[in-house]
């Protein structure tokens, strides 16, 4: 009888072999409250390579890193109307801390559009604080009906954006910028993954912006999947944070505002584009592990022939592992860096 295979084929149940990659390549678990997830070291390793990659060409962009509080007063949502309707359905809020009743409900952070508009508005007065051009990474809560790991989770990591600008044409050119320098850029030369670029809809805009620039990539079932967006917030948010300055003549305007953000929704685009019935497959530029060498049985020498090979890759700036696992058996130990999508297996012995 033939041995079932390492992973469900993705022609037979995609849905399947995507949670099977997931599962066996051991990239990330469910937590323990429902649309949790627990992400285990190769696919941390994957995002923070990930993450170094995005961060580098936001900061060619122009903007800063900050962080700000997990926690947003609930009021600062009723304070944009379209906001607060389209985020209500997803908030997780706070109502009790300390063993009392909080005097206002207290949100746990599913976007910052409100709070980076608070505290813009204090360090905005003129012309010449513009433009303010800020990120952050950290996670977010949204409560999911239907969650799915890396893709949709209650809990998940991102950077988000937020910035202003003296008017409508320099805040439109900057969220194209981000779009095409950052997004684009990163998505096709590091992740190996063709993007179309556009326009979203005005009923798939983002709750309180005027326009949402997108990257949609196709995955391995042929649907295409929302890899990162760009917003042009107009004056909707500085309206309601009252994010004015006094331009060169003296006269005060309102502020013109973006936000923008790709999150770990990236890794499950990664596997679902370039996996196989194999497993993972990384792109060079973004695996952890560019080359693996397994030894294959510790004779005659293989083993220091083995090592001299690796010393060799890492002098040459390749990121190289040693597989010396003899007590494991090699069909296994190869089953599972194929899985893991390693670039290129040397084998020794």
């Amino acid at each position: 009888m033939a041995k079932p295979p390492v992973l469900t084929p993705r022609a037979q149940d995609f849905p399947r072999w995507y949670q099977d990659v997931v599962a066996k390549a051991e990239l990330a678990e469910t937590g323990p409250v429902r649309g949790t997830q627990v992400i285990r070291p190769w696919a941390w390793a994957i995002w923070e390579r990930m993450q170094a990659e995005v961060d580098r060409r936001i900061k060619g962009a122009g903007a800063e890193n900050v962080y700000f509080p997990l926690f947003i007063p609930e009021g600062h949502f009723r304070r944009e109307a379209e906001h607060v309707e389209g985020f209500s359905p997803e908030l997780a809020v706070v109502t009790h801390g300390g063993g009392k009743e909080l005097d206002e409900p207290v949100v746990v952070r599913p976007t910052s559009e409100t709070v980076f508009g608070e505290y813009m508005a204090k360090w905005i007065q003129s012309y010449r604080d513009l433009p303010l051009l800020l990120n952050q990474w950290c996670n977010v809560v949204r409560w999911e009906l239907r969650p799915r790991l890396f893709l949709r989770s209650t809990e998940f990591l991102w950077q988000e954006g937020h910035t202003a600008h003296a008017s409508a044409a320099d805040a439109h050119a900057y969220a194209v910028r981000i779009l095409q320098d950052v997004y684009e850029d990163f998505m096709t030369e590091v992740l190996a993954l063709p993007v179309l670029t556009g326009r979203k809809t005005a009923a798939e805009r983002f709750p309180g912006a005027v326009n949402t620039l997108t990257c949609e990539a196709m995955m391995g079932d042929g649907k295409a999947l929302q890899m990162g967006t760009s917003h042009e917030l107009g004056q909707n948010f500085a309206r309601a944070f009252a994010m004015s300055y006094l331009d060169d003549t003296g006269a005060e305007q309102l502020a013109w505002t973006t936000s923008w953000g790709v999150s770990t929704r990236m890794v499950g685009g990664l596997i679902m584009a370039h996996g196989d019935d194999a497993g993972l497959r990384l792109p060079p530029a973004l695996a952890p592990v560019q080359a693996v060498v397994v030894l294959v049985r510790d004779e005659e020498g293989s083993g220091a022939r083995a090592a001299r090979i690796v010393a060799e890759l890492a002098d040459r700036g390749g990121r190289v592992r040693l597989d010396d696992r003899v007590d494991t058996s090699f069909g296994r130990r190869s089953v599972d860096w194929e899985l893991k999508g390693v670039p290129l297996r040397i084998e020794v012995g």
